[in-house]
């Protein structure tokens, strides 16, 4: 008897247990559901990669029923009010707050999604219920930003601890005449580029993230990138849109290698940093320049090459700015013939530390430096230029490329000599005799005997 009731007992536990299982599934599954459903009377953040940084540069409009409301004349730009109140640092690492205007340049009818429609005129003229079709009932502002306009920079760069940060205030309201109330509320951000990655687990401290191409049966090569130093941190999304590293995966790039990989390790500090302070390395009397993160990288690079087997081992390029430049020497150093080519972009490492038995080393890896010569956060005179030349003494002129440019600008204007890897990711780095450095690093490999 008393093995009955246990029984039963057991068996009306185990049925308590699986519905309460069954119950927190169904409310998990609802909170998802809310959580990616769009908010009512709402705005969508969409977030452009640019040379500078991330961007916002267009948002959705949820405005409900007072879409029906809009008439094509009701879509012009200057009718459209938005300000953001947001964040940024001063240089004493306080925040300062502040609300500003930001100019609208277009405005549209469009879907969920942001895609505009088409044949709204027609569709009102002819008394359409449901202007533009496909049920849009949304509207696209494209607003103006730029490398100067920090209010659109969903980015804060903390002076004091020299990292970029995602603002914790970020708050646009958008007004129009036909609108009620503004609309106040964000329902999501969304960034084309970025999202295209996946982060992935790394198993030590470092966080990563990762593209890969599209499986064809064929081996691709991996494309390793090093961030800066503001780049640092624990969510990689800053250390893709920080220097615009989301470039690597785009037609332009990809199309030299017919498709590659692109890995990009994280650290939560700087790479120049040997025991628990960063930087400490600079204060060392007899510096021994390896990265405590050296370790960490090359077993994050062999984890994900051992995940994916169409990776071409012989085709493994390693490249990097500033403080990535310098992780990039140290790995090239660290584990000779493993990389097939490096460009190392306003690389952080002095020449002076370099001994003649160190350029020969590096004089087994095809290189390409980049830099400008206007760059007073490393100075190329110190680090790349006398590098390059005993690159070129030591070893020959086979191996070794230098792209250095006398300052840095694009279209928006000119920036920081620092920025030198705005070049880099434009494809704008090519030889006196035309050759390109993505070209360039794309045609090299390691022998086949190689032995890693």
């Amino acid at each position: 008897m008393l093995q009955i009731i246990l029984s039963v007992g057991f068996c009306v536990l185990m049925l308590g247990v699986m519905v309460a299982v069954r119950i927190w599934q169904k409310k998990s599954i609802k909170k998802v559901y809310e959580d990616l459903k769009e908010k009512d009377y709402s705005y969508t953040l969409l977030i452009k990669g640019c040379d500078w940084g991330p961007a916002v540069d267009r948002m959705i409009l949820a405005p409900g029923n007072h879409f029906d409301e809009f008439k094509p004349e009701d879509f012009d730009p200057k009718k459209f009010s938005v300000t953001v109140s947001t964040e940024r640092y001063l240089e004493d690492g306080k925040l300062d707050y502040f609300t500003k205007q930001v100019e609208v340049t277009d405005a549209c009818p469009c879907d969920i999604d942001g895609n505009p429609l088409e044949g709204f005129d027609e569709a009102e003229e002819e008394g359409d219920d449901e202007p533009g079709g496909l049920n849009g009932g949304h509207i696209l502002l494209t607003l103006k930003y730029g490398p100067e306009m920090g209010e659109t920079n969903p980015f804060a760069y903390n002076f004091k601890t020299q990292q970029n940060n995602w603002k914790d205030k970020f708050d646009f309201t958008v007004e129009h005449p036909k609108l009620p109330e503004p609309i106040k509320v964000c329902s999501d951000w969304y960034c084309k580029e970025a999202q295209q990655f996946d982060d992935i687990k790394t198993g030590n401290e470092l966080t990563a993230t990762s593209w890969c191409p599209p499986s064809d049966g064929k081996k691709h090569p991996l494309i390793v990138w090093l961030h800066g130093a503001g780049e640092g941190g624990t969510d990689p999304m800053i250390a893709l849109l920080g220097n615009k590293v989301t470039a690597l995966v785009e037609p332009e790039i990809q199309s030299y290698f017919d498709g590659a990989y692109v890995l990009c390790p994280q650290n939560p500090t700087v790479w120049m940093q040997q025991g628990n302070t960063p930087y400490d390395i600079l204060q060392q009397d007899s510096p021994t320049h390896v990265s405590k993160y050296t370790h960490s990288c090359k077993k994050v690079i062999d984890s994900f090459i051992s995940k994916h087997d169409d990776i071409d081992r012989n085709r493994i390029y390693i490249g990097g700015c500033s403080n990535g430049g310098y992780m990039t020497i140290n790995m090239l150093l660290n584990y000779p013939n493993f990389f097939a080519a490096a460009f190392p972009v306003c690389e952080a490492y002095s020449d002076s530390w370099l001994g003649d038995d160190d350029i020969k080393a590096l004089g087994k890896v095809p290189l390409w430096f980049v830099a400008a010569k206007n760059d007073v956060t490393v100075d190329p005179e110190k680090h790349m230029i006398p590098t390059v030349r005993r690159c070129l003494e030591l070893n020959g002129g086979s191996n070794v490329r230098m792209s250095l440019f006398d300052d840095v600008h694009n279209s928006f204007g000119e920036y920081f000599g620092h920025w030198s890897w705005i070049y880099l990711f434009n494809n704008e780095c090519v030889s006196e005799d035309e050759e390109v450095l993505w070209e360039w690093i794309s045609e090299k490999e390691l022998m086949e005997d190689s032995s890693k």
